[in-house]
């Protein structure tokens, strides 16, 4: 699916696409750090709170279902949805607010999977680097996130800090439609391609695994930070905001280190990392502590959904019925984070339901180990994850 290269598409459209991925990156993390502000004012149990989670990434599922099969309508109609779900959940009821999720989860789901799609198409060469500086700015949306709700917080003006951003969705959407965008119809000569995949399955269920992880581990954090000792009044909004700007830093390192490394040795540490830091939130003892195991986290979390992405690129362009791929890792969004807040009011420990992101690291290093196997015994070359287009029935 060539995206037509002219240099309008590329000098204005591309850097207004580029703002509306970080966009999308401060509304998905939103829930994380307004966590303990919804505990408190709905009375929310922690497994309530992780269904509120799960309603956002449900919408996300359903968006990112539709994305692949027209790129260009996916942005258009998703960005507005971004915007009216945010604007709404400034004023809704608690009840009402799992709606507002629900309508700017499918906004994310269109927006996200269309330009991650359209960032792909347009770089074979060099397609990790630039995917992981796509997903760098989505992480200074992350990073936004927090700061805007503390922000706005200190200031008594949250609701408008929504409307903030509900309106800067709205800008960036009149842009787009002003934009020299690529019509729908370079779409139509994609082949069919295999919808299902063994590559497509593959990617389906690490997508799954690893959003699920990120998802759980962002949105609880804050809650779990205020759940230790020598707790302040900030702690929540500094853990949180720890783990996005390691995410952030994470990124724009590994952007610059896949011009030089072998792509297969940074997701091979990326995942040791990643496993080290999920391991202290499991032994941490003081808000100190889940701040360190933050950072860990996320740091060795940055570079692998890019990654992942650029292996399976290929496979989801040659087909316009990949776009259940995507909904995979929303539906890990949801589920995820949900059965962590199930495992917490279950036990009465949310130290306790960290086992499940941590378990969901582990299934990706033991997946990843059976596919390094499996080219090898085939002749691949190791952790080229992606067999191409076509190439696996």
């Amino acid at each position: 699916m060539p995206i037509p290269a002219n240099p309008r598409l590329r000098s204005r459209l591309l850097v207004v696409l580029y703002l509306e991925f970080m966009l999308t990156g401060a509304v998905t993390t939103l829930l994380g750090p307004l966590m303990p502000l919804l505990v408190r004012r709905c009375s929310m149990s922690d497994a309530a709170a992780g269904s509120l989670v799960a309603a956002q990434f449900v919408g996300g599922f359903m968006g990112s279902l539709f994305a692949n099969r027209n790129l260009r309508g996916s942005v258009f109609l998703g960005v507005p949805l971004i915007s009216i779900g945010v604007g709404a959940l400034a004023f809704s009821s608690c009840n009402l607010s799992y709606l507002c999720a629900i309508c700017y989860g499918v906004g994310l789901g269109l927006t996200m999977a269309a330009i991650n799609l359209i960032v792909a198409s347009r770089h074979s060469e060099g397609r990790a680097s630039s995917l992981t500086l796509l997903n760098f700015l989505w992480g200074v949306g992350a990073l936004s996130s927090p700061v805007l709700v503390e922000w706005a917080q200190r200031h008594q003006c949250l609701e408008w800090g929504l409307i903030g951003l509900s309106i800067a969705g709205l800008g960036l959407w009149l842009a787009t439609l002003l934009g020299d965008f690529p019509s729908p119809s370079v779409q139509g000569t994609r082949s069919g391609g295999s919808t299902y995949s063994s590559s497509l399955l593959f990617f389906g269920f690490l997508f799954f695994l690893y959003v699920g992880l990120e998802t759980s581990v962002g949105d609880w954090t804050a809650l779990y930070a205020t759940r230790m000792q020598h707790v302040n009044d900030s702690v929540a909004a500094a853990s949180v905001g720890c783990f996005w700007l390691a995410l952030l830093l994470g990124r724009l390192l590994n952007a610059a280190l896949l011009r030089r490394i072998p792509e297969p040795i940074i997701y091979w540490l990326s995942l040791t990392v990643a496993l080290g830091g999920i391991s202290l939130y499991l032994f941490a003892h003081s808000s100190l502590q889940v701040l360190l195991a933050a950072s860990a986290t996320a740091l060795g979390l940055a570079p692998i959904f890019p990654l992942l992405l650029s292996f399976a690129s290929d496979s989801m362009l040659a087909s316009r019925n990949s776009g259940w791929v995507f909904s995979s890792a929303s539906l890990g969004g949801a589920l995820v984070p949900w059965l962590t807040g199930r495992v917490s009011a279950e036990f009465g420990s949310l130290r306790a339901a960290f086992l499940v992101p941590a378990a969901a690291a582990a299934l990706i290093v033991v997946l990843s180990l059976f596919r390094l196997q499996r080219n090898l015994r085939s002749g691949k070359p190791p952790l080229t994850l992606s067999a191409g287009p076509g190439a696996e029935r």
